[in-house]
């Protein structure tokens, strides 16, 4: 059973075992909004999408089949709640400069590269790419590039061996260079 653990904790979850909502709250937080963060610039924004994220998928573990990680799995909640940030009249205003967001360039300490329009652009086109791609491909890849994991913890968080996970990862860069051509063309 490769989610075995998973769908342990999913049962407890539905039997409303408090421990089991502490357990997992705390393994997933973290996770999601470091995950949400490569996505949405406003630290306040990403708690916000994944406490919404995770009430969600509280009210759908009844669906959770376990055929692929629970991670896996709230990373696609996940995905649609930033989806619908991103088209909320809020994001519009704040994106578009009339609220006025937390300004990353001010944290930065003397010294450090400051973004430039390029960086923001390019920063846009890969996460407009990965968003494009299966689930799958996209943790993937963000798993390998962004966080640094290696082929054999990329291989336990999607249930695969080594040699399929190369395998996978091999397709995944092919379809992200694909989209990342179509995207600059466009």
């Amino acid at each position: 059973m490769l989610h075995g653990t998973d769908r342990r904790l999913v049962r407890r979850l539905l039997r409303k075992d408090p421990r089991a909502f502490e357990e997992f709250f705390s393994a997933n937080f973290g996770h999601l909004f470091r995950f949400c963060a490569t996505r949405v610039p406003y630290p306040d924004q990403c708690e916000d999408i994944v406490q919404e994220t995770l009430v969600k998928a509280v009210t759908k573990l009844h669906t959770y089949r376990g055929e692929a990680a629970l991670f896996t799995w709230l990373c696609g909640i996940c995905r649609n709640e930033i989806a619908d940030w991103y088209r909320s009249p809020y994001a519009r205003r704040l994106q578009s400069g009339d609220l006025r967001p937390m300004d990353a360039d001010e944290s930065l300490a003397d010294g450090e590269a400051r973004d430039t329009d390029e960086s923001r652009a390019t920063r846009e086109v890969v996460h407009l790419a990965l968003d494009q791609l299966p689930l799958r491909y996209a943790l993937a890849l963000e798993w390998k590039y962004i966080h640094g994991y290696s082929v054999a913890e990329i291989g336990v968080r999607l249930g695969l061996g080594t040699t399929a996970t190369q395998s996978l990862l091999a397709r995944a860069r092919r379809r992200f260079r694909k989209l990342w051509v179509e995207l600059e063309e466009g």
